[in-house]
């Protein structure tokens, strides 16, 4: 009973909090070194190519991944699964175990959405670029005690993908 009182006490804490001007600009820094590692992996991986597509489905999307995956994911992966954010606090064993356990997640996936995203889930630059995000995502959060900044992070890093790189979607046909 107390565990799962601890869990849902830092659920609420991570919700709660709000980064103030120092926690964001962590979020920048965080950015600054994973949207460039981001598109070298993505398109080295042939992941990635310019093709801007601004219509419904990316804003249906766009608001979707707010939730799914941005959300969900980062409470599952950060909020749950690593330790109480305390200055000082070494804690990279839980952000390996927390990046590994995020990167394992996402191959079952394509059994969820079908082949032509398991091509995706399966292909090992894919899965480089989910580690990078689960390492920024993470510090993130150990240094901010709010799940706010990896969560605008996840989903800038999704929406920019398939609205700005081709990057395919569940929700977006073709």
């Amino acid at each position: 009973m107390g565990n799962a009182s601890a869990l849902t006490g830092r659920l609420w804490r991570s919700l709660r909090t709000w980064p103030g001007a120092k926690g964001w600009a962590r979020l920048a820094i965080e950015a600054a070194w994973l949207i460039p590692a981001l598109l070298a992996l993505g398109f080295l991986g042939g992941l990635m190519a310019w093709q801007p597509r601004f219509d419904a489905e990316i804003a249906r999307l766009a608001a979707l991944a707010l939730v799914v995956p941005a959300l969900g994911e980062e409470l599952l992966f950060r909020a749950a699964l690593l330790p109480d954010p305390r200055p000082g606090k070494p804690a990279a064993a839980a952000v390996l175990v927390s990046t590994a356990l995020f990167v394992l997640w996402h191959p079952p996936q394509g059994l969820i959405f079908g082949p032509h995203w398991a091509t995706v889930m399966l292909n090992p630059w894919f899965l480089a670029c989910v580690a990078v995000v689960g390492v920024a995502c993470a510090r993130l959060y150990l240094r901010t005690g709010s799940i706010w900044p990896s969560v605008l992070l996840h989903w800038f890093v999704v929406v920019a993908w398939k609205a700005l790189l081709g990057g395919p979607s569940p929700w977006v046909s073709g």
